[in-house]
C-alpha cells in the first residue's frame, strides 16, 4: 500500500448478510475519527446509516438507488468531499446497497484519475449469509459480490448444520475458488484479518470483468426487487408492532427479502432495533435516542411484489393510541 494513498475497504454482500454488523465490528476496533464511512441503501429512506457506530461528521449516506450505477457520480462526488473537509482521513469503509454489483463500485475507485491519485483498493470483503446461500445463490448479483471478492466473511454460522455448510462452500468456491473464508457469528472476526491486509489484485478483477476500466460498465437491475419506506412520528405499541410484523413475516417471507426498522417503542428511551431476511428475524434494544434529534420510527422492506398500501395500513396501525 503507498504510503500517500489512503485505503479503501469495499464491504458488500446480499440483503441482509451482516455487513452492517461487520463494519461496526470493524469501525469499533479503528480510531473512529480518522476512518470515513460511506453507506449505500436501496430505497428512498435510509435505517443502515443511523446504525453505523461512525462521527457522523465522516459517515455518508448515498440513498434511493444502488451505488454501483445512478448514484455512482454521487459516489465519486462524495468521496471527493470526504477528503477536502476532512484531512486527516486514514482510511475510508464502503458498504455498498445489498443489491449492488461490485464491478461499477470498483471501476468508481479504479477509472478516476482524480481519485487514483488519492486513495488505493484494499480489499473486497463480501459477507455471505450461510442460512440463506442456497435460497438466492443463483441471483446474478449474489454471484458478483462473491465473484470479486477478495476475503469472504461466512456468517451466521451460529444457524447452521454440516450439511448446509457443506453446501454453502460448493456454492462458494464454484464461483471464486481463491477468496479467502472466514468462518463467523454475528460477524465477528478477527479484525486484522480483514483490515491491513493488501488483498485486490486488479489483474484478477479484470480476468472477472475485462471491461471493468471502461467508460461504461453493464448493469441492470432485477425489476422485479422493489422497496417501501414508511415513517411516523407517534409511539409504536410493541405487543400490537409484535403481532403484525410475525404474522407478516410468517405469510409474506419469501416475497420479503429483507426488512429493517428503528423503532420509537412506548414508554421505552432507546431506539429498538428489527431485521427480518425472508422468515428469519431479529430484534433488540439499540441505543438511546439523541437528545437534538425527536423520536421517529422508521420500517423498510425490500422485496418482489410488495403490497405498498397493506404494509402502510398495517404498520401505521401499531401506532400507540394517545
Amino acid at each position: 500500500m503507498s504510503m500517500n494513498k489512503i485505503p479503501v475497504t469495499i464491504v458488500t454482500g446480499f440483503l441482509g448478510a451482516g455487513k452492517t454488523t461487520l463494519v461496526n465490528h470493524l469501525l469499533d476496533t479503528l480510531d473512529k475519527t480518522h476512518t470515513a464511512v460511506i453507506v449505500n441503501e436501496y430505497g428512498e429512506v435510509g435505517v443502515d446509516g443511523a446504525l453505523i457506530h461512525a462521527d457522523d461528521q465522516i459517515l455518508l449516506e448515498i440513498r434511493n438507488g444502488c451505488v454501483c450505477c445512478t448514484v455512482r457520480t454521487d459516489l465519486v462526488a462524495g468521496v471527493r468531499s470526504l477528503l477536502q473537509r476532512s484531512p486527516g482521513i486514514e482510511r475510508i469503509i464502503v458498504e455498498t446497497s445489498g443489491l449492488a454489483d461490485p464491478g461499477p463500485v470498483l471501476q468508481s475507485f479504479l477509472a478516476e484519475a482524480e481519485l487514483l491519485q488519492q486513495v488505493q483498493l484494499e480489499s473486497v470483503i463480501t459477507v455471505v449469509d450461510a442460512v440463506n446461500l442456497a435460497r438466492i445463490g443463483e441471483d446474478q448479483i449474489a454471484q458478483e459480490q462473491i465473484a470479486f471478492s477478495d476475503l469472504i466473511v461466512m456468517n451466521k454460522m451460529d444457524l447452521v448444520d454440516a450439511p448446509q455448510l457443506e453446501q454453502a462452500y460448493r456454492q462458494i468456491r464454484a464461483i471464486n475458488p481463491v477468496a479467502v473464508i472466514i468462518e463467523s457469528s454475528r460477524a465477528r472476526i478477527a479484525p486484522a484479518l480483514a483490515i491491513g491486509q493488501q488483498r485486490f489484485s486488479l489483474p484478477r478483477a479484470l480476468e472477472i470483468e475485462p471491461g471493468l476500466l471502461a467508460d461504461e460498465h453493464d448493469h441492470e437491475h432485477d425489476s422485479s426487487i422493489g422497496s417501501c419506506s414508511i415513517q411516523c412520528s407517534e409511539p409504536i405499541e410493541a405487543a400490537a408492532f409484535n403481532r403484525w410484523f410475525n404474522g407478516l413475516v410468517n405469510t409474506s417471507g419469501e416475497q420479503l427479502m429483507r426488512t429493517k426498522a428503528i423503532l420509537q417503542l412506548q414508554g421505552e428511551a432507546r431506539q429498538f432495533h428489527v431485521h427480518s431476511v425472508h422468515m428469519l428475524t431479529d430484534a433488540r434494544p439499540g441505543k438511546p435516542w439523541p437528545r437534538e434529534q425527536p423520536p421517529q420510527s422508521t420500517f423498510v422492506a425490500i422485496g418482489r411484489g410488495l403490497d405498498h398500501d397493506r404494509l402502510r395500513t398495517g404498520f401505521l396501525a401499531c401506532r400507540a393510541m394517545a
